[in-house]
């Protein structure tokens, strides 16, 4: 009895909880090990499919910020005068004019047509030391300029900080650099020759055709292609580099005191430091006789390390880098009062801003001019909007330009100074429409101030803010009308602002899209709730509908009477981790998920490998053995399942798994179905392995239910997407889909309205039909869009589409299943070509 009495202790209550916990727990973790298993030999299982492309003669075109890729007809890359001229001549356009490509949103491209890369087209024509002169070529770098004139003791007289861009470049945007008592590059252009649209050379300069002088330069290759630059030279000269920190509102008077009082003067920036934007660092390159401390002539090419990469990331990263860069990294850099050679100061290259990698996060520029007078205004306007909109700068630096002598598209009317902007961003949509709100507050601002913004980034203005700032752009188009009459040279920048011969902008069609929606556009869409969509979820979507399929084809399969110790559950699960980990690779450079969808997704993987897994354990056991009592066409039960797999496979493509009523499946099961017929053990065995099947997921349904409505609201059921070239009678074509116009956009762009899952699929088919006639601009804010289908695994990728993954499809592996990535201006083209390409659309994403 002590023995039994003792036993029953040990067995109480708390200690038989303990024990159960650790069943529970051990089972789970069997369970866990049991679904990763399976995930793993299904990944296997299922293995990509490489897919060729059908031929692409298009090329697809970026800048530096990586923003702006506009797809091009061609590229040319002419060497010579006469080869710019015949193929200016023999194309009917358009044609865009590219250099270095630093240009941040598209100027130098414009979709669909011809860029002419000048960058072959480089060198030296002549030089005359004693006049200081040069005559060179416009694809030509500052760099190779700087070589050929050091040797004579020469240095460029005005460029950009850094050597990198190209000569005809400059002169397009009529840059500027640091140079004290200068100001826009056109201050030391001679002359040029332009070729016009018919083909013509014409010579120009402030005495010869200096309507086409003064519209070329900074004309942003409205008129035509500059190709010979004659420029005026510098004397190189010894600099030594002097320092000092102030406050911001002191900088004007000790610019004019002791900065631009001082000849001696020859570089001068100040960089004012961010977060606070009360603080400035002052820096200038004063002539001296001193001997240099450095005796390297230039700089090297290639700036390029991992300290300068790692300093701005640090800079980047917070109010602590920012502190860091203004207390600790700027001190050290600044040490010392060196002295170095003009052209050593001069020959800065761009890659030592080149940061790892612009894919999630891009640093760019904006510049702002206001009159010298001016600076007390519009520096406490732009700090309240930088500090507001909690812009990530870099720094703000300021230079000093005196007057422009006349160019239409001056933006240096009087002596100004220049505030640059550098910054960093990310490059989803949602980042993007948000520098494009508290850019228009800064254009603003600075016009406000009497001021002007620059052209060469950013296209984000609104047509009134560019005609506010640039009055002298009548003149300029006006006279592209008479040069240029059928506008053969165009880009982004004219795409977005030229008006037509009447005066307005020309509506947007099919074939005359720009590349980026004009800001009155972009202005209206944000107003509208809910219409701005992750980008990550283009893309990690799909591994649920992976599901979704799998489901359908389990359907099919019953349905078709096939046994289902057959079905190939482990390479179903292995099609979903294998469209997990293609996906995610896609998105993490463009737009990366958060944490808890990635945990959403393991968990909905892990727990379908275990079902799977568990099913396939069992049909191929237990299962197997039942088929063979079942009769040819199956049991009752068997085609009840089938109906019941239909019903769910058809509810998941509209509606969560867990909204599927188990319990009804359950009860009708045993209420509708008869219980004695032919194959009577393979109906018992269905009956139990259904009902247990469809019991536990309808309790497992109803936790995830609830857990769902109380973590997330209910989303939109319907989405937005942009088109041109919209009419409303074709609603009535696309039908049965419903399309509904919300609304008529500037230029005729119209915000359509298109339900959610199938219904979208249905709809961009429907519009894809008058691909002719109808371009999309982009779909909830976004420009890319996936799509998915089946297709033979003889099957091409259209033109203009990216392949994220293929894999095989486990229930007919002569298919596979394709998950492509489109530009939303193309999708109309790619689904156009489906059927001659033999692809089946399963599903067009809707984010």
């Amino acid at each position: 009895m002590a023995w039994f009495r003792s036993r029953k202790k040990v067995g109480s209550p708390p200690g038989k909880l303990r024990r159960w916990l650790r069943v529970v727990g051990r089972s789970l973790a069997a369970l866990l090990l049991f679904g990763v298993l399976v995930s793993v030999i299904g990944f296997f299982r299922a293995p990509a499919v490489p897919v060729i492309a059908l031929p692409d003669s298009s090329e697809r075109v970026t800048e530096v910020t990586g923003l702006y890729p506009i797809t091009m007809d061609r590229v040319a890359t002419p060497r010579s005068v006469e080869e710019i001229a015949a193929l200016v001549a023999s194309s009917p356009g358009p044609i865009s004019i590219g250099g270095g490509r630093y240009s941040m949103g598209g100027q130098t491209a414009t979709p669909d047509g011809v860029q002419l890369d000048l960058r072959n087209f480089h060198g030296v024509v002549s030089l005359d030391t004693a006049a200081r002169i040069i005559i060179v070529h416009s694809g030509t770098r500052w760099r190779e300029v700087q070589q050929a004139i050091d040797p004579a003791g020469l240095s460029v007289k005005i460029m950009q900080t850094y050597n990198t861009f190209t000569v005809g470049g400059a002169l397009s945007v009529n840059a500027h650099g640091r140079y004290v008592g200068q100001g826009p590059v056109v201050r030391s252009v001679r002359a040029i020759t332009l070729v016009l649209a018919d083909g013509r050379v014409v010579r120009a300069s402030p005495g010869e055709h200096p309507e086409l002088f003064y519209g070329a330069i900074g004309g942003y290759g409205a008129l035509g292609v500059i190709a010979d630059v004659t420029l005026d030279l510098a004397t190189d000269v010894r600099v030594q580099r002097v320092d000092t920190t102030l406050a911001v509102a002191d900088y004007l008077a000790y610019f004019r005191s002791r900065v631009q009082t001082d000849t001696g003067v020859i570089f001068h920036n100040s960089d004012i430091y961010p977060p606070a934007y009360e603080t400035t660092h002052a820096v200038s390159y004063v002539r001296t006789d001193l001997p240099v401390t450095d005796s390297e002539r230039m700089q090297p090419a290639d700036q390029a390390s991992f300290s300068r990469r790692l300093a701005y990331r640090v800079i980047s990263s917070g109010t602590i880098g920012k502190w860091m860069r203004q207390h600790i990294i700027d001190p050290l850099m600044f040490r010392g009062h060196p002295v170095t050679w003009r052209n050593y100061e001069a020959s800065y290259d761009v890659s030592e801003l080149e940061p790892a990698s612009r894919a999630r996060s891009t640093y760019v520029l904006q510049e702002y001019f206001v009159p010298s007078d001016s600076l007390p205004v519009f520096v406490p306007r732009m700090r309240e909007i930088l500090r507001r909109h909690h812009v990530n700068a870099v720094n703000v630096s300021i230079r000093h330009a005196n007057a422009d002598p006349g160019t239409d598209l001056a933006w240096a009317p009087t002596e100004v100074f220049a505030f640059v902007l550098y910054y960093k961003q990310g490059t989803d949509g949602a980042a993007r429409a948000e520098v494009g709100r508290w850019t228009r507050e800064l254009i603003d601002a600075a016009i406000q101030s009497g001021g002007r913004y620059y052209l060469p980034y950013q296209p984000v203005a609104t047509r009134d803010q560019f005609t506010r700032a640039y009055p002298g752009s009548a003149a300029l188009f006006a006279l592209k009308r008479q040069v240029d009459p059928t506008n053969k040279f165009t880009n982004t920048l004219w795409d977005t602002y030229e008006p037509g011969p009447d005066g307005r902008i020309p509506d947007v069609s099919a074939d005359h899209m720009p590349a980026v929606l004009p800001s009155e556009v972009r202005i209206a869409l944000d107003t509208l709730r809910g219409y701005q969509r992750e980008e990550g979820a283009e893309y990690l979507t799909h591994p649920e509908w992976d599901l979704v399929y799998t489901s359908e084809a389990y359907a099919r399969w019953l349905s078709a009477r096939k046994p289902p110790s057959d079905f190939p559950y482990v390479t179903s699960v292995g099609t979903f981790w294998r469209s997990y980990f293609a996906t995610w690779r896609a998105s993490r450079d463009r737009s990366p998920a958060g944490f808890g969808t990635h945990v959403m997704l393991g968990v909905i993987g892990v727990s379908t490998a275990i079902e799977y897994g568990l099913k396939g354990l069992y049909e191929t056991t237990v299962g197997r053995l039942a088929e063979a009592d079942a009769p040819i066409d199956g049991t009752a039960e068997d085609r009840y399942a089938a109906r019941v797999a239909t019903e769910y496979a058809q509810l998941i493509n509209d509606k969560g798994w867990y909204e599927f009523s188990f319990a009804h499946a359950l009860v009708h099961l045993w209420t509708d179905v008869p219980f004695f017929g032919p194959g009577i053990l393979r109906k018992w065995e269905r009956r139990l392995w259904l009902s247990a099947e469809y019991g536990f997921k309808a309790v497992y349904a109803t936790l995830i239910g609830l857990g769902t409505g109380a973590a997330y609201a209910p989303d939109e059921l319907q989405r937005y997407v942009v088109v041109a070239g919209w009419n409303d009678s074709l609603a009535a074509d696309t039908a049965p889909v419903h399309l509904r116009r919300v609304a008529w956009l500037d230029r005729r762009y119209a915000l359509v309205s298109v339900p959610r899952y199938a219904a979208f699929r249905d709809a961009l088919l429907g519009l894809s039909q008058h691909a002719s006639r109808l371009r999309v601009a982009e779909i909830s804010g976004n420009e890319i869009v996936t799509v998915t289908g089946t297709a033979p695994l003889s099957w091409r990728a259209p033109p203009r589409s990216t392949v994220v993954t293929a894999y095989p499809v486990p229930t007919d592996p002569g298919w596979m299943r394709v998950v492509l990535a489109v530009n939303a201006r193309d999708l109309l083209d790619v689904l156009s070509e489906k059927t001659r390409g033999r692809l089946v659309v399963d599903h067009i994403y809707d984010y």
